[in-house]
């Protein structure tokens, strides 16, 4: 099984974003399969890819979820 992790875009350059986890980790991923992303959103990312837009009342939730809170 696969889980998609929430991440906020903070910086885009080209096809690529650097996001960060809600922990503040950082890493690359690849915007290809999205659109009308920007700075200050939340996606989803599966293996590096970005695969969905999330509300950021979604992204919490999910936080919440992965942290058994």
């Amino acid at each position: 099984m696969c889980l998609s992790i929430p991440y906020q875009i903070k910086e885009i350059k080209g096809d690529k974003a650097i996001v960060s986890l809600a922990s503040g980790k950082k890493r690359k991923i690849n915007l290809n399969l999205l659109t009308g992303v920007k700075i200050g959103d939340w996606i989803l990312s599966l293996n590096n890819f970005a695969t969905q837009k999330i509300t950021d009342t979604e992204a919490q939730e999910i936080i919440k979820l992965y942290n058994h809170e």
